[in-house]
């Protein structure tokens, strides 16, 4: 459980963190001459937290299999999209079908970042976990 809420807080970080990016990006490009709003902020934190609490799904009492992780995947996918397009309905991030599909786009993008990050992560940890048994292994094998 301790890993899973770890999980969280650093979901929390990096979605809060690509809601910004993005946010300030389109703004740049699209809507330069319009100012923010002064609740876009809060707006961007409950996000982040509304974003990472459906990682709670990840939480495993036993190892999973490849088809539960998977399934879990799609229900947390669907719960994030669902989750945050209401909350952008609610606060007026989109007011067309066509802006709809862009903020959908748009949250498609940040989950697949999510994801890449935590892969490659947990890739480099695999490898120094390897490389350290490796050692701890040859060390073995010299004392004998």
């Amino acid at each position: 459980m301790k890993d899973t809420v770890k999980l969280v807080i650093t979901h929390f970080f990096i979605i809060s963190t690509g809601v910004l990016f993005i946010i300030s990006l389109s703004n740049l490009l699209f809507d330069g001459n319009e100012p923010l709003s002064p609740e876009l902020p809060w707006e961007i934190l409950l996000t982040g937290i509304l974003g990472a609490l459906p990682s709670f799904l990840f939480y495993f009492k036993n190892e999973p299999t490849k088809n539960q992780f998977r399934l879990r995947t799609v229900i947390h996918f669907i719960v994030l999209e669902t989750v945050v397009m209401t909350e952008g309905a609610l606060f007026g991030w989109y007011g067309s079908f066509i802006d709809g599909l862009i903020l959908f786009a748009v949250i498609l993008a940040v989950y697949l970042f999510v994801w890449a990050y935590s892969y490659f992560m947990n890739m480099h940890l695999a490898w120094d976990i390897n490389a350290a048994l490796k050692r701890f292994n040859e060390d073995d094998e010299d004392e004998i």
